[in-house]
């Protein structure tokens, strides 16, 4: 037998063992008709290369991209016409044949795309699992699609022009073991391959118990455990919890400081001898039913005190409003008649909270004197003097106008303190004063320990008969906490005497519930 009998077999088997690798390129060309091992042709200066190589290891069915890169020299044009490469008809010289790949447009659907409309009319991803090929006892994994069917995985295909370079695929991969990835393009009447390999690994099978060499415990705690932290990440949220509870302490700290530095806060405290004196704008400014006093010491502050109408025990006239001067305005002052005072925590509670409303229907806190005997509540001043004054008042005219509106201004300051968990307990309307403005304000509310006398005057019959008069039934017996109804009930009495203009107690007075019966009627 001669060398060349025995270089033919030699020659076949080595091209089974390296599939279409024939010239030791990545890539290799052939014919479109009756492509096989032997009859390879010359690439013309078409060029392809992997931009994106398919990994060397994956894990069946995870998908992955490859990109590969399509380009051609200057003389593959001359080559392709001088060859018959091209099928199109027109195609006679290479200024043709480069504009009909790099110019011309193919179809937007790549089924309509053959060689006589498209440059690059096919392109896609083959897959061939090299131990399925040597158990079918398949010659090669070629380019093509055989009749048979027995490609295994392919990508969908696509076209385009010679300047689109690169070409992107997704590729799934599931029969284990190696695998050869063939980038397929067909050009003309000439198909290119470009190959690579990959090794194609098990699938993972987390909650196997088992920990493969694929799995860890990012892909599968199931089997491999939770993965540590990094020392980065336990620094950083370590430091993010710090920071918070950090944050959450001096806020909280923060805001400690600030109610305690209000509690303790004695700027409200005012030193009754700054309380000046002033008979005349006393006299000028006094509410309808308050009246100077006889005599002013001006060595003494200066107080405007109501007479006590002769003496008159069943008299409703009673002791009213003390005026003064302070900070360049008149103030109403509420003398505490007290033979010892301390400033307690809970009296600095009761003025931080009254210090802490605002609301245009509440008489505003501007501070209290504690020197015995000069106790007293320094509030704001009302010169029109209270609602029950003006109501008696026979000589100013009231439409319903004003009396709605004065009803709808008790009924917002009283919503506002009930908003905020207080009861007045003593609302009545002696204790609604009326401003220059003819804007009804409520006053004597909170401060309730501050308010408290050692030795209080004893009620008249009036004023014992207006307390029942203005006390819930409920409450009638008892002297429990006061309530938020009660103080409802108080102002539906303040209701009965803006619609009537009538006192509440009249002469001679029956039983408190027939008082308001007849009101009512």
């Amino acid at each position: 037998m001669s060398c060349s009998a025995l270089a033919l077999p030699l020659l076949l088997v080595w091209v089974v063992e390296g599939w279409h690798d024939l010239d030791n390129s990545e890539y290799d060309c052939w014919p479109l008709e009756k492509p096989d091992e032997v009859n390879m042709i010359d690439c013309g200066g078409l060029e392809m290369a992997w931009v994106l190589r398919p990994p060397e290891k994956v894990l069946s069915g995870e998908d992955f991209n490859v990109i590969y890169s399509v380009a051609v020299r200057d003389e593959f044009y001359q080559w392709a016409v001088d060859n018959n490469i091209f099928i199109h008809r027109s195609i006679t010289d290479p200024a043709e044949a480069r504009r009909f790949c790099e110019e011309h447009e193919c179809p937007s659907n790549w089924k309509d795309a053959n060689g006589e409309n498209c440059c690059i009319h096919h392109a896609n991803i083959h897959s061939c699992p090299m131990g399925y090929m040597k158990a079918a006892r398949e010659r090669i994994c070629g380019p093509w699609i055989p009749d048979d069917g027995r490609i295994f995985t392919h990508t969908i295909s696509t076209s385009g022009k010679m300047t689109q370079t690169n070409w992107t695929a997704k590729v799934v991969l599931f029969h284990e073991g190696l695998t050869s990835l063939i980038a397929h393009i067909r050009v003309g009447n000439m198909q290119v391959a470009l190959e690579a390999k990959s090794i194609v690994l098990p699938a993972i099978m987390c909650g196997d118990g088992v920990c493969e060499e694929e799995e860890n415990c990012f892909k599968c705690p199931a089997d491999c455990g939770d993965c540590p932290l990094s020392s980065s990440v336990r620094a950083a949220i370590g430091l993010t919890i710090t920071t918070i509870i950090i944050s959450f302490f001096v806020t909280a700290m923060w805001f400690r400081y600030q109610k305690q530095k209000l509690l303790w806060d004695e700027s409200w405290i005012i030193d009754f001898s700054q309380i000046k004196q002033d008979c005349v704008a006393q006299a000028a400014m006094g509410s309808i039913i308050s009246v100077p006093a006889a005599n002013c010491d001006s060595n003494v502050s200066c107080v405007t005190a109501l007479s006590t109408c002769n003496g008159n025990p069943t008299s409703r006239k009673q002791l009213y409003t003390h005026t003064g001067i302070y900070d360049g305005r008149t103030v109403a002052i509420k003398k505490i008649k007290s033979k010892t005072f301390s400033l307690s925590r809970t009296i600095r509670q009761e003025v931080k909270q009254v210090r802490e409303l605002d609301h245009p229907n509440l008489c505003k806190f501007f501070g209290g004197c504690v020197e015995v005997p000069n106790v007293a509540i320094v509030m704001e001043y009302c010169p029109k003097g209270s609602l029950n004054d003006v109501l008696l008042n026979d000589e100013i005219p009231l439409n319903w106008g004003f009396r709605f509106s004065f009803a709808t201004d008790i009924a917002r300051g009283m919503s506002y303190l009930h908003q905020h968990k207080i009861c007045h307990a003593h609302l009545k309307s002696t204790n609604c004063v009326i401003d220059d403005r003819w804007v009804c304000k409520i006053t004597d509310y909170c401060l309730w320990t501050y308010r408290r006398e050692e030795c209080p005057e004893p009620l008249t019959t009036y004023q014992m008969r207006l307390r029942e008069v203005y006390t819930p039934p409920e409450a009638q017996n008892n002297s429990g906490e006061p309530t938020l109804a009660g103080d409802v009930f108080s102002y539906s009495i303040i209701l009965l005497e803006i619609a009537t203009r009538n006192d509440p107690v009249p002469t001679p007075v029956p039983a408190p519930w027939l008082t308001v019966s007849t009101a009512v009627r």
